[in-house]
């Protein structure tokens, strides 16, 4: 019986710490629950970069490298969301989003509860960081 209460209670605890997902490189949480993410982006009125991807998407492989950069230099302007688009805690938001390739990536705006999609020119990584700089520039005003 109190074998049984300790596996439940260490498989509760195991579900809960993979939530998160923290980066050795960043202070940063970079969250693998959509529904987390949404939650404390809108508590705290910070945009988030919402990167959808899969473990089998050889793009999506590539562009994690500079989404693992991206996090290191804007942990202090954005939350961050890495959302394999095959998790069951992520098929709400990708179906509202309408999710059809990978790898596809949106700014969270909370004041507006809007996802405003950035192409996929845009994630080279000298692109991507413009976008991400002309964003919290336009926010600021």
């Amino acid at each position: 019986m109190i074998k049984k209460i300790i596996i439940s209670l260490l498989s509760l605890f195991i579900i809960s710490c993979s939530t998160y997902l923290v980066f050795a490189s960043s202070s940063k949480t970079v969250y693998t629950n959509s529904q987390m993410f949404l939650e404390d982006s809108v508590k705290t009125n910070t945009p988030g970069i919402v990167y959808f991807y899969s473990n089998d998407c050889k793009y999506c492989v590539a562009f994690s490298k500079v989404f693992n950069r991206i996090v290191k230099d804007y942990d202090s302007k954005y939350y961050f969301a890495k959302l394999n688009v095959y998790d069951v805690k992520n098929t709400d938001l990708c179906n509202r989003l309408n999710i059809q390739t990978i790898p596809a990536v949106f700014i969270y705006e909370p004041s507006e509860n809007i996802m405003h999609w950035i192409p996929n020119r845009s994630l080279a990584e000298s692109l991507f960081r413009k976008t991400l700089d002309s964003y919290i520039v336009k926010r600021n005003r």
